[in-house]
């Protein structure tokens, strides 16, 4: 542990459960406070149970990310236990797109809610906290994006166009909140390894008509280094997004994928 985050404040997003938790308690043993946001109050509380048991403060705000009226908990949460100070965010909340289809057959309601969970869910937590960064005149923002973001995929519009308009969105935070000495930066996962990627390669699987196991061997083989990633290898990138060692680094990607781009 190198301490680089002692005494500050971070916000974190799905922080309670897979890769947003990794990422809260890589945060915090690397001595940062925590706001963690989601909507499984259980899970919330757990998780800053495991913060606490590091020496480190933590608050759980339970919110829906797409409903305005919750999402101000965040900031009230930041005023009333840490003084309006927030050096952090990492939007690391999101929805998956679960129907695999082509266009012609989507389901506008889910399209809509994919949309709204990955963008929204975004959009709403960084504006409930920008007031305390550009008073603080620094600061470091997160965003979870991922590979299709960056690259189409059939059968996953949802989550190609609600990622590409995340990175539209990191793009013109960047400019906007550069003046203010606050970076802007994306972490685009590949896919990574956990409950919620394996119920993904079995519904994949399914389709196809193979085992799952197949499908994962697939995945492992289209990338460099024949594996795929952790949650502890997306909190890492994080770490260094939000660190002082990418000070001059903003508006950009960090892709951990283990090499599937290439």
């Amino acid at each position: 542990m190198s301490g680089e985050f002692s005494g500050q404040v971070a916000v974190v997003t799905g922080g309670a459960k897979g890769i947003g938790r990794a990422i809260a308690l890589a945060l915090a043993r690397e001595g940062s406070n925590l706001v963690l946001v989601g909507r499984d109050r259980t899970a919330l509380d757990e998780a800053c149970g495991e913060i606490a048991a590091l020496g480190r403060r933590a608050h759980g705000v339970a919110a829906d990310l797409t409903v305005p009226a919750e999402v101000e908990r965040i900031a009230a949460a930041v005023r009333g236990e840490f003084t309006g100070r927030v050096d952090v965010i990492v939007t690391a909340a999101g929805r998956r797109d679960h129907e695999n289809k082509p266009v012609g057959e989507l389901d506008l309601a889910h399209f809509d809610d994919v949309m709204r969970g990955n963008l929204n869910g975004t959009l709403l937590p960084i504006r409930a906290v920008l007031p305390f960064m550009k008073t603080g005149r620094c600061g470091k923002v997160v965003a979870l994006s991922g590979i299709y973001g960056l690259k189409g995929q059939a059968r996953h519009a949802g989550t190609c166009a609600s990622k590409w308009a995340v990175e539209g969105l990191v793009r013109v935070l960047a400019l906007e909140l550069g003046p203010f000495n606050i970076n802007v930066n994306a972490v685009c996962p590949g896919y990574v390894d956990g409950p919620r990627s394996a119920a993904g390669m079995a519904r994949a699987a399914a389709q196809r008509g193979i085992d799952a196991q197949q499908m994962r061997s697939e995945l492992e083989q289209a990338t460099a280094l024949k594996r795929l990633s952790t949650a502890e290898d997306v909190a890492n990138a994080v770490l260094f997004l939000a660190g002082e060692r990418a000070r001059n680094i903003t508006g950009r990607d960090l892709i951990v994928d283990g090499g599937w781009m290439l």
